[in-house]
């Protein structure tokens, strides 16, 4: 007869898969080229589990691919989940902006200077759009 797991057994498989779940979602969203062998390895999980993974991920609506040419998985960009990102309302002021640019000083400097210069990108084409209307 199989010994029965006890709740707190349980949790912890639990735990362990959507931890291996999470770590997937963040290797596929990096740098670098993780196939299913790579990710495998780097979980170290079977190459099963790591499909199992990417379908969990699709059903959870995570929009990842293989990319043919760096025979490697990626998530589309500019995925985030729904509910989870913090949007910025079209009137806001350029004090805010500043406030949004010193709340990424934890974040590395290419990635800061990519975010302001896509804002500094939409203003100039909300304002073309103006232009355009008016």
């Amino acid at each position: 007869m199989a010994k029965k797991r006890t709740d707190a057994e349980r949790r912890a498989r639990q735990c362990e898969r959507l931890s291996r779940l999470l770590r997937t979602l963040h290797l596929i969203m990096g740098p670098g080229r993780w196939d299913a062998a790579a990710i495998a390895r780097e979980l170290e999980c079977s190459p099963r589990t790591v499909h199992r993974n990417l379908q969990t991920l699709s059903m959870a609506g995570v929009p990842w691919y293989y990319d043919e040419t760096c025979q490697a998985y990626r998530v589309r960009r500019g995925f985030k989940f729904p509910g989870l990102e913090i949007t910025k309302p079209e009137s806001e002021s350029d004090s805010d902006q500043a406030m949004l640019a010193a709340g990424t000083k934890t974040s590395e400097p290419s990635v800061r200077k990519l975010i302001l210069e896509g804002e500094a990108f939409l203003d100039s084409l909300r304002k073309f759009l103006k232009t355009l209307k008016s």
